[in-house]
């Protein structure tokens, strides 16, 4: 009787110490203070009770995790990949770096086949991703943008810029586009429309193979509400897609008229639409983004995957 008693008295010494070592975070000295025990004995507690299951120590892998959050969000938004960059930094600059280079590793192969048609779109991620992409001699392949061109002043705003540097990474083919993404009245908007330029741009919309696409959120939709007058049209926008602008519902808004670019059908029958968006602030967007059908494959890091699920309601 006196043995059992002492080894129920030693499961409570080796659950106190478990508590006090791994939940409150005491030292392994603290602890032998606090139970009157030597730090020998407090050690040996520690030990027994992972042997006898006390407590269950589970190693943190970050690649399952990854590849779990994946699944969850195919699953809850029927898209037909995800892929998620685990990250251990906080740091915004950082989880975007890596997302880049995890998006640039998932591209190249699909790019060496050859023979691709590939549009490019817009913004402070795919500029970063053709700044990161690294070099590689690919066969075949044809870069273009997926709009008209701009005045803005931003590198990552000037479509055939963009184009150039991607198209140079991959030493593919490159045709840009001769015309502005606006132009200043629906009059000189039919006018652009009838050059050889935008048609020979128009037949590569109708015939992507690749659309490499950013999302953007709010902070998008106001620079482009000061540079095109969109207005009260945008208000209900919380994101956009090539300039595509929708709701969280994935239901489009159109806040402007007369804009040369690739449609939301043009996106919609492209072979696969890949969207490379990171950072917490923009979970509403990609929500609404990836209702929309228009994305078929999805890379981000894990924080933001986890914000996206959180944002519908899924386990995380």
């Amino acid at each position: 009787m006196l043995g059992v008693k002492n080894m129920d008295r030693q499961r409570v010494q080796m659950e106190e110490a478990a508590v006090l070592y791994y939940e409150k975070k005491h030292t392994q000295q603290e602890i032998a203070d606090l139970m009157g025990l030597s730090r020998q004995t407090v050690s040996k507690l520690l030990t027994d009770a992972v042997r006898e299951s006390v407590v269950e120590i589970k190693i943190h892998n970050a690649q399952q995790d990854c590849r779990e959050l994946e699944g969850k969000i195919c699953a809850a938004f029927g898209i037909e990949h995800t892929v998620v960059c685990g990250v251990s930094s906080t740091n915004e600059a950082v989880r975007t770096l890596m997302t880049v280079k995890k998006a640039a590793a998932h591209i190249l192969p699909l790019l060496q086949k050859g023979g691709q048609k590939i549009g490019i779109s817009w913004g402070r991620t795919i500029r970063q991703l053709a700044d990161e992409f690294p070099k590689a001699a690919t066969m075949g392949n044809l870069v273009f943008p997926l709009f008209g061109a701009t005045d803005q002043e931003p590198a990552c705003f000037q479509s055939n810029e963009l184009t150039r540097s991607f198209a140079d990474k991959i030493g593919a083919g490159v045709k840009y586009a001769w015309f502005p993404y606006r132009p200043d009245s629906a009059e000189d908007c039919a006018l652009f429309q009838k050059t050889s330029y935008y048609k020979t741009i128009c037949n590569l919309w109708n015939d992507i193979d690749i659309a490499i696409v950013g999302i953007g959120n709010n902070e998008i939709i106001r620079t482009f509400g000061r540079a095109f007058g969109y207005k009260e049209k945008s208000m209900t926008a919380i994101g956009d897609i090539s300039t595509h602008f929708f709701d969280e519902s994935g239901a489009f808004v159109a806040p402007c008229e007369n804009t040369l670019c690739a449609s939301e059908e043009n996106l919609k029958q492209a072979g696969q639409t890949i969207a490379v968006a990171c950072g917490e602030d923009k979970a509403q967007a990609i929500v609404g983004a990836l209702r929309t059908g228009l994305v078929n494959t999805l890379i981000t890091d894990e924080y933001t995957a986890r914000a996206v699920l959180a944002r519908i309601g899924r386990n995380v």
